[in-house]
């Protein structure tokens, strides 16, 4: 093997060694890993139950107390997953430390390939954020809705014996606009 091929291998090998996300025990995060399935009501403004969805949540450990929560929520027609007029949403965000103990900030950028750019809070996008309190992961936003008002969000997972209870709530300037409410059991 000629020795620039086999100093890129070394290379390549360490890079892949550090790069690789290992579970921490000692993060904070560590408990609220896995895959949780569940269903939550989702409530209106005046509080009447409007509908149901059917929920995934993956959370991550990508190690240096670094980690990662998708979801999937399924609304349901008529508390059914076959009739039209079902809605999917997915969504994603990867959480760095930040300056203070267990609060940590979205990271924009996805991987070493993306090219990174910065939050524009002005153009709609939010401001995300997580915190961890023992069996209690909170997740929060603030954005600028087009027509100038604040959007806030709560999305609040904690840990039960089986898996997780789960609170959202949207805020538009100061008023509860929804209010979703959750059980997830923890899966394999």
């Amino acid at each position: 093997m000629k020795p620039w091929r086999h100093r890129l291998l070394i290379v390549l090998a360490v890079w892949l060694a550090i790069a690789t996300p290992e579970a921490s025990a000692d993060s904070a995060i560590a408990p609220f890993v896995g895959v949780y399935v569940g269903q939550a009501e989702v409530y209106n403004r005046v509080g009447t139950l409007v509908g149901k969805r059917d929920l995934e949540v993956v959370i991550e450990d990508l190690g240096r107390q670094r980690f990662r929560i998708l979801w999937t929520n399924v609304s349901l027609v008529d508390g059914r997953r076959d009739l039209p007029g079902v809605e999917r949403r997915v969504g994603e965000a990867t959480f760095v430390p930040g300056d203070h103990p267990q609060v940590y900030v979205q990271q924009m950028r996805g991987s070493l390939f993306e090219t990174s750019r910065r939050m524009d809070f002005l153009a709609g996008d939010p401001m995300r954020w997580a915190s961890v309190e023992g069996e209690r992961l909170g997740m929060y936003s603030i954005a600028l809705t087009e027509d100038g008002r604040l959007e806030v969000q709560s999305y609040v997972r904690t840990l039960t014996e089986d898996g997780m209870d789960l609170e959202f709530q949207r805020v538009y300037d100061g008023d509860v606009d929804r209010r979703i409410v959750g059980r997830a059991v923890r899966v394999e």
